[in-house]
């Protein structure tokens, strides 16, 4: 009987230790703020024809409270025009962020990956001045690493249900950050 009871505990204890934990590295801070700026790189090419082919965007995380922690509330902006057009995209979104385990995460930094979903705020302008706002559902996937200090870097992939004046905000989005 002991050596089940033993048995099971070590199980249990080998398999919480195994399940990727919520990232909690993320945040130094006591207001749990993370900054990011970089870049979207969209993969239309009408949008990199008339918002270039690198799209300056920024965000702002802001951690929320959770059973299990690594939940963030997020809202970014990333807009450029040229050649007449415009793309302007205004992600509204929740998003879910874990990290395996690491025991010497203190010394070496920490890898961390999540997914998230939310309101797209979108803004287009084709080249003959057709303009068009909506919101629509988007989300994405995301992967990044956390230093030993305050600063990390993180890429995402973003993918939204519509497109605003035939341009879509779909794309890889590379950012670096700190953490307040």
């Amino acid at each position: 009987m002991n050596r089940s009871i033993f048995a099971a505990g070590a199980a249990l204890a080998l398999a919480a230790a195994a399940t990727p934990r919520a990232a909690h590295a993320q945040s130094t801070g006591l207001v749990p703020v993370r900054l990011k700026v970089g870049a979207l790189l969209p993969t239309q090419s009408a949008a990199k024809d008339l918002a270039g082919s690198i799209v300056p965007a920024a965000e702002v995380d802001v951690r929320i409270p959770s059973f299990l922690g690594g939940s963030y509330a997020t809202i970014g902006y990333q807009e450029r025009g040229r050649n007449g057009g415009k793309l302007r995209t205004v992600p509204i979104t929740i998003s879910r962020t874990f990290s395996p385990p690491n025991p010497a995460g203190a010394v070496t930094g920490n890898v961390y990956f999540g997914v998230g979903a939310g309101a797209y705020l979108l803004n287009g302008r084709s080249s003959v001045g057709n303009s068009q706002s909506r919101a629509t559902l988007g989300g994405f996937a995301q992967i990044g690493y956390q230093t030993p200090s305050k600063f990390f870097v993180e890429a995402k992939y973003q993918v939204t249900a519509q497109k605003a004046a035939g341009l879509s905000p779909n794309g890889v989005l590379l950012f670096v950050g700190t953490t307040f």
